[in-house]
């Protein structure tokens, strides 16, 4: 009950929408289950953005790490360990006030100072093949004292200062050090510095400070930036240590500070984020490539493709057959590279190894994109099938209404200039009867050579409708050397009907079908009356919202109708009206025999109908295509064959007569009438059309035996038969003109 009031609801404007909408559950099993169907592309590109992001996470974990610093190299414990040193020396000098504690202090304070030199980093100051302080970031470059109180601040500054003796000494010891450590040496200018008092004031707002700066003054080569206060760096240029082994009480009286120079290591850091942000900034640009390759080529250019398909449908329907053929061709092409990867087993495994797939086999479904691609152009295929010719104002109107879904199927008329060809099974209704089910392959095997013939030859096949075929060549916009063109085609194209029907091997079988004998005779075969008319027509839809036909309505269809009824009266299989005939070049028209000039219901003035002669009696099965086997792949190159062919007679190198006289079926079918034959005929002809009928009976009864025992001439016994019922005597206003009588037969005439 709920699934017919949804598609109740569905089917109401959106106003009146059911209230019950929104009882319905929620939980429906089925929307469940197809809420986790997820599509084919979403799979593939997660699967595919999972694989990528599993590897740039990976790469940036192996290399991230060697774009960072170490710790231990920003600062080595030894400026904790060196500063409760000094701290502890400076106590006990004094604590006891003695040379040795003062000695030792001092001693103290310059290890520290050597062992966290500054100008390490310098090669002339550090002793080559040993480890010194430039391998370190530990590099000091100011020391003083840091109190609540200025004075006592003062006081033990000028206690702390170290004595020029001692410096000296120190100096010469280390320029004489042979150990693992190099403590390095230092300027003259840093010398100096250290053995002055300790008086360079650098206060802050909380707290007083006095000291000493190592690089307060310039020196060539090592110091080109002065620094006198710790300050003058920036924080992260700079770190502070003081000893770790006093109380808080005394921290909070005064203590020891030592700030270090960071510069180096900042530099070095900077360098390094800088390549981070370079690295990240590369991955990222990968990653967004990758990610936006693969939304490409699944999603955005199969998207894309379609569209192009629409609106290349949109321009020209019929263009969907090509766009069948053309990715038929590029699937066979994928088929055979992807059959020649399958041999090469060794590029199969790196492959399977790259993809992160298993070694067995899998088949490989298609892409939703792939399939919507392939819909689309089966879909514009269906229709151009569907509605032919005919339909493509139907069809491109509404691909061009993309501002609504709805479909205006009943698309006004055309007016369109055309030869009107109409093409009829004989003896259809007997067919039918004897064949039953199979009536439709005896149908559909006649359709291909006609339908395949008139595409051949530039026409369009319109209707089918049972028996009878509607063929158009529109000849609107076209100039006249075209037209003339497209006549002469029009006129081939029926002859190669012609002899492609009674050549053909598969309808050559329904000449020994019993059923087909038992009602037609012994001598029974497929054959086709065939008629053209020129003139215009109107090309539109006919029909109504619940189902429409593409078709062509005019009086002129009615007189190809009627021009193609007259060849059982006639006894030809092709007739063409004067209006084609004179369309056509001279040398094609040449080839046409005047039979009779009629008027036609219809039309209001007399028109002359012309026979293109064909024996088809004189032409054998073509068997030597019995065996071939014909599948999608025969049926594309058929198609591709036919296209080169077709595209060929509208080079001006291609005369279209020469192409007639020289056709080997057309010649067979046409070399019983000679040049004898038409010349009584046309004498016979010209004495009918003058009225002199007795004449014209002589001729005309010649040219009707003039093949023995073979078919007697059909326009010979149709004027004859049309004499006799005048007595062979002309009537009194008769002027070479007869009305059309569909009810006239052939038969003998004495």
């Amino acid at each position: 009950m709920q699934k017919k009031k949804k598609e109740a609801d569905l089917l109401k404007p959106p106003g009146e929408m059911s209230d019950d909408w929104d009882d319905v559950e929620t939980g429906d099993p089925e929307d469940e289950e197809t809420q986790g169907n997820e599509s084919r592309v979403g799979k593939k590109l997660s699967e595919m953005t999972t694989r990528r992001v599993i590897i740039l996470v990976l790469i940036m974990l192996l290399v991230l790490p060697q774009l960072k610093p170490e710790q231990a190299d920003q600062l080595g414990v030894s400026a904790f360990y060196g500063a409760d040193h000094v701290w502890e020396s400076f106590g006990r000098k004094l604590e006891m006030k003695t040379p040795v504690a003062q000695e030792d202090y001092e001693r103290s304070m310059l290890q520290y100072l050597f062992y966290h030199n500054w100008f390490g980093s310098f090669g002339e100051y550090c002793a080559d093949g040993n480890d010194c302080s430039g391998q370190y970031f530990s590099h000091v470059f100011w020391v003083g004292i840091t109190g609540q109180n200025e004075t006592q601040v003062k006081e033990i500054a000028a206690k702390a200062q170290l004595r020029k003796s001692i410096v000296d000494t120190w100096d010469q010891e280390v320029r004489a050090q042979k150990d693992i450590y190099n403590f390095g040496m230092m300027p003259a200018e840093a010398l100096t510095t250290l053995s002055s008092p300790w008086t360079e004031r650098c206060d802050t707002r909380t707290r007083s400070r006095a000291g000493f700066s190592l690089i307060s003054k310039e020196v060539s080569g090592a110091v080109s930036f002065t620094v006198k206060c710790p300050e003058d760096l920036r924080i992260a240029e700079r770190k502070k240590f003081w000893a770790r082994l006093q109380t808080f009480d005394e921290y909070d009286e005064w203590y020891i500070s030592f700030y270090y120079d960071l510069r180096l290591f900042s530099q070095m850091d900077a360098g390094y984020n800088l390549c981070i942000t370079f690295f990240v900034c590369i991955v990222l640009c990968v990653a967004s490539m990758y990610f936006s390759s693969d939304a490409n080529n699944l999603v955005l250019k199969p998207v894309e493709n379609m569209i192009k398909r629409v609106e290349a449908i949109r321009e020209n329907p019929l263009i969907a057959m090509k766009m069948a053929d053309e990715e038929f061709k590029a699937e066979e092409v994928a088929k055979a590279k992807e059959n020649k990867r399958a041999k090469e087993k060794m590029s199969q495994m790196f492959e399977n190894i790259y993809k992160c797939r298993g070694f067995a086999k899998t088949t490989r479904e298609p892409m939703e994109t792939v399939i919507l691609e392939k819909t689309i152009i089966k879909l514009g295929s269906l229709l151009a099938l569907g509605f032919g010719e005919a339909g493509a104002n139907i069809i491109g109107d509404n691909m061009k209404g993309a501002d609504s879904a709805g479909v205006n199927a009943m698309v006004p008329g055309v007016r369109v200039e055309c030869i009107i060809g109409i093409v009829r099974i004989r003896d259809f209704s007997t067919a039918t009867e004897v064949l039953q089910a199979k009536i439709m392959t005896f149908v559909n095997q006649i359709a291909e050579i006609v339908h395949g013939v008139v595409d051949e030859y530039h026409g369009a096949a319109n209707k089918n409708n049972g028996d009878m075929f509607l063929i158009v060549w529109r000849l609107e916009g076209h100039e006249a050397e075209k037209q003339r063109r497209m006549a002469d085609m029009s006129v081939v194209a029926f002859a190669k009907i012609v002899g492609s029907l009674h050549s053909s091997v598969l309808l050559a079988g329904y000449r020994e079908h019993p059923g087909l004998q038992q009602r037609l005779g012994s001598a029974c075969r497929v054959n086709l009356n065939m008629g053209l008319h020129f003139g215009w027509a109107i090309e539109g839809a006919v029909g109504s919202e619940f189902k429409i036909d593409a078709s062509y309505l005019s009086p002129n269809v009615s007189i190809a109708i009627s021009i193609e009824r007259a060849t059982q009266m006639y006894g030809v299989s092709f007739i063409l009206a004067q209006s084609v005939q004179e369309l056509c070049s001279e040398g094609m028209a040449e080839h046409c025999r005047l039979i009779d000039q009629v008027i036609i219901t219809g039309s209001t003035t007399p028109m002359k109908l012309f026979a293109l002669d064909l024996d088809y009696l004189a032409l054998d099965v073509d068997r030597h295509r019995a065996s071939m086997a014909w599948n999608t792949r025969q049926r594309y190159r058929a198609r591709q064959f036919l296209e080169s062919e077709k595209n060929l007679k509208l080079t001006p190198d291609v005369d279209i007569v020469t192409f007639f006289q020289t056709d080997p079926t057309i010649k067979d079918m046409r070399r019983r009438y000679t040049l004898e034959f038409f010349q009584f005929f046309n004498m016979g002809y010209q004495n009918y059309s003058q009225g002199e009928w007795a004449v014209a009976r002589r001729m005309l009864f010649k040219t009707s035996k003039y093949f023995g025992d073979l078919k007697p001439d059909g326009p010979s016994l149709a004027l004859l038969r049309f004499m006799e019922t005048y007595g062979f005597t002309a009537p009194k206003n008769w002027v070479g003109v007869r009305e059309l009588d569909r009810n006239t037969t052939l038969g003998d005439v004495s």
